[in-house]
């Protein structure tokens, strides 16, 4: 049964196409196909239409204030950080210290 299979399979595999060679698809296939085509093509001008357009526009400028103020959030956010890090590291020598107590 094993071998009968792998033979049907490489004789599929070994298959020559020619004129005469037979290609079965059904209409909702080729409607599929269409459609995707259809698809990307419309995808593509649309992408194509926005890169033109991004080129006409002034380039992003990053003004100081905005560089400022991400920097202080950063900072800021970073010093939040540090303080619940520490909080921890505090909390974490209480429990040691009570648990150190006990077993006393």
């Amino acid at each position: 049964m094993l071998i009968k299979r792998a033979r049907l399979l490489m004789q599929q595999v070994n298959m020559k196409i020619s004129e005469g060679t037979e290609f079965k698809i059904d209409l909702k296939t080729i409607i599929s196909i269409i459609i995707v085509t259809a698809s990307f093509v419309g995808m593509y001008y649309t992408l194509q239409d926005d890169i033109t357009d991004a080129k006409k526009m002034p380039k992003a400028v990053i003004d100081r204030i905005e560089y400022d103020l991400k920097q202080d959030w950063h900072t800021d956010h970073i010093q939040r950080l540090e303080n619940e890090v520490k909080e921890l590291r505090d909390w974490c020598r209480e429990i040691d210290a009570q648990m150190y107590n006990k077993k006393k």
